[in-house]
């Protein structure tokens, strides 16, 4: 069976990322199973985070920055999120654009249905304003 990707809130492909003005990118992944496994990763630095890499884990939300601390900021960086469906039939990918006001706008929400052999992956670039 392939991965049923449904689109709450598009990819646009790239996100634009005003760092000087203290934006920055906050990720939500929930899952609907007992054991989620992923990786999150940059074209520039690789493997960011995997599952296990969280406390608690597992855990039915994982959540994360990027872009907060000045050593992750990197031109046309290309961010993606694996997702395996092993021990973990559904997701939500979650992609939202703080300021330091809070929240401003959600740029990705996606979900998705798999069977166990099923893999599937979800990437943009982020563009540095």
């Amino acid at each position: 069976m392939a991965v049923t990707r449904t689109p709450v809130v598009p990819n646009p492909g790239g996100v634009k990322v005003d760092v000087k003005a203290g934006q920055f990118l906050h990720f939500i992944l929930d899952c609907g199973g007992p054991i989620p496994i992923f990786s999150f990763a940059s074209s520039v630095k690789g493997v960011l985070y995997e599952a296990p890499d969280f406390p608690g884990h597992p855990m039915s939300k994982y959540e994360w920055d990027h872009l907060k601390n000045p050593s992750d900021i990197q031109q046309l960086e290309l961010l993606g999120l694996r997702l395996a469906f092993l021990s973990n039939a559904n997701y939500t990918y979650t992609v939202d654009l703080w300021g330091t006001a809070g929240r401003l706008t959600t740029v990705l929400k996606v979900t998705y249905a798999g069977a166990p052999i099923d893999v599937t992956e979800e990437t943009f670039s982020v563009v540095i304003a």
